[in-house]
């Protein structure tokens, strides 16, 4: 069976599912203005025109001329004046076979010939004919172009059959239909130059037929259904001896075995959240305020504004999804909303600049904020892959407006802070320099603390008949002191121990007994700084014996 055949095939069984398709072209008809008559194209006449030549180029055979010229009233065939219209009956139109072009391609495609040869290579300037069907893989798209300059995008995961493809001559006048089996597309197409200009997407449940217009169109052979949502222009949808005319931003949903639904207004464009100047973080969050009444949203990205070939989509039912790894340059988003019976809102564009390259390192040590004395730290970060050098800086300000150190070039990835022993707060960042000396957008700051170790105390004491008071120079603001008596120089059985917020400790008098004490001073964080030399505290005089010489000496006398 040839590729006529097996395109003739696909339409009859089309028409047996949905017999409303002569309906179908009425309406279609209807929508093209300034028709003369449904069956007859309109020339007008240019310089250098004559009869003979004319019917030479668009029709069957030159012998034409005659009833031209009897229905036009054509009174010099020889001559024809420029700007005269000429109503030619379209059965008399020369017609051969056409071809569409693919114009891009993204990722993985399948051309698949009515034979069964598969074609793995597409590449632009691959030519599509009549019976040939083309699939798409997992995040691919290809974009088509067809003889009168329509353009058919068709989306991941998506098979479509060219079922027709042909052209009146040299007239403009295209008649192209296509059979989308499964998937999404997006359709731009010309509009119609004649009445023999014809644009058909056949999906198992309906049939959509324009003459000119912007619209998208998606079919599930898993749930049966297709949807059709209109950009500009107009669409008829028909199925089920049903037919609907959607104007721009409406759209319909039709199932297998069922008319199409009333034509439904499309959700909206989203509101999307301001953009830095510059998106310098790669995975960048872009958010967009929700719209009522939307399942989800589809995001897709391009680095063209017309879309023809996107880069990336993706469907999420959150207000905000990740930029995925893009290299460096301008591109294009584009967000609409989804409702709850599958068909996409009006879109919403926005541009942005990627300059997220050379990547900046990750800084690893210290923790922003850590705490150091008596060292200072060395600063680590990670090795970035599209770094061959860094830019370090360090400053004494969150804001990077007094640097302490500006330093290019570093190869390594860990920078020696010993000369920063000033006690303070300390910041720092980092840049990756790239092979052609670019500098790419800076880290996440952080930052380390130094601080004193607290003096060791000098302890005094003074002995009263209150008992031995120790005490020592008071801390810096917000210092305690940590106090500690025992009875062996080692500390280790303790006497008592306390935490004191004045400077001096009171101690009773004990006699017959060596104690020992010490004192630190402990920081407000509870940094606790070395002891203060141990103090020995000899017991108190033990005078007991001359009491006992004297009541001896007494008793004797009393004898």
């Amino acid at each position: 069976m040839d590729a006529a055949a097996t395109g003739e095939m696909g339409m009859q069984h089309d028409r047996q599912r949905n017999p409303g398709w002569v309906r179908l072209i009425f309406i279609c008809l209807l929508l093209s203005a300034g028709s003369v008559s449904a069956q007859d194209w309109v020339y007008t006449v240019v310089p250098g025109d004559n009869l003979w030549n004319f019917c030479q180029k668009y029709l069957y055979k030159v012998g034409y001329w005659k009833q031209i010229q009897q229905i036009n009233n054509i009174k010099n065939p020889k001559r024809m004046q420029p700007g005269t219209r000429v109503k030619v009956p379209m059965k008399w139109i020369r017609v051969n076979a056409a071809h569409a072009e693919v114009v891009a391609v993204r990722g993985e495609a399948i051309l698949i010939k009515p034979d069964g040869t598969r074609q793995n290579d597409i590449t632009p300037g691959t030519r599509i004919t009549l019976g040939d069907r083309l699939e798409t893989g997992p995040e691919s798209n290809v974009a088509v172009r067809f003889a009168d300059q329509s353009l058919i995008t068709l989306h991941a995961e998506s098979n479509i059959r060219f079922d027709h493809l042909s052209a009146y001559g040299d007239t403009g006048m295209v008649d192209s239909r296509l059979h989308l089996i499964d998937g999404r597309s997006d359709t731009r197409i010309t509009p119609a130059s004649g009445p023999g200009s014809r644009f058909e997407i056949h999906t198992p449940s309906a049939i959509s037929a324009v003459r000119g217009t912007e619209y998208r169109l998606s079919n599930s052979q898993q749930v049966q259904a297709s949807t059709f949502e209109v950009l500009k222009g107009k669409v008829a949808v028909s199925g089920e001896q049903q037919t609907k005319l959607l104007p721009a931003s409406f759209g319909t949903r039709v199932e297998a075995g069922k008319p199409p639904l009333p034509p439904r207004k499309l959700l909206p464009p989203p509101t999307i959240d301001e953009l830095p100047a510059k998106i310098e973080q790669l995975n960048w969050p872009i958010t967009w305020q929700a719209l009522d009444n939307a399942a989800g949203y589809r995001a897709e990205i391009s680095q063209q504004a017309d879309f023809i070939s996107p880069l990336w989509q993706q469907q999420v039912t959150a207000a905000r999804v990740p930029l995925p790894d893009l290299p460096d340059g301008r591109y294009y988003f584009r967000l609409r909303g989804i409702d709850d019976i599958g068909l996409e809102g009006i879109n919403q564009v926005q541009q942005f600049n990627l300059d997220a390259r050379p990547q900046p390192p990750i800084p690893l040590s210290p923790n922003s904020g850590q705490l150091f004395r008596g060292e200072q730290p060395d600063l680590k970060w990670s090795d970035s892959s599209d770094a061959v050098a860094y830019r370090l800086q360090i400053s004494d300000t969150p804001a990077f407006d007094h640097l302490l150190i500006d330093r290019e070039n570093i190869t390594s990835t860990v920078f020696d802070t010993a000369e920063f022993k000033a006690p303070g707060q300390y910041y720092w960042r980092l840049f990756s320099i790239g092979t052609d000396q670019e500098q790419g957008p800076v880290s996440d700051s952080r930052s380390w603390e130094i601080k004193l170790i607290p003096d060791k105390p000098e302890t005094s004491l003074a002995i009263s008949e209150s008992g031995i008071t120790t005490s020592w120079r008071p801390g810096i603001a917000g210092q305690s002191y940590q106090v500690q008596l025992a009875t062996d120089a080692d500390f280790t059985t303790l006497l008592q121990e306390a935490s004191l917020q004045e400077p001096q400790f009171i101690l009773q008098p004990v006699s017959g007994q060596v104690r020992y004490f010490r004192v630190r001073y402990v920081e407000p964080d509870g940094f606790e700084g070395p002891w203060g030399a141990t103090q020995r505290i000899d017991p108190t005089p033990d005078n007991s014996w001359i009491y006992t010489i004297l009541t001896v000496v007494l008793g004797l006398l009393l004898i």
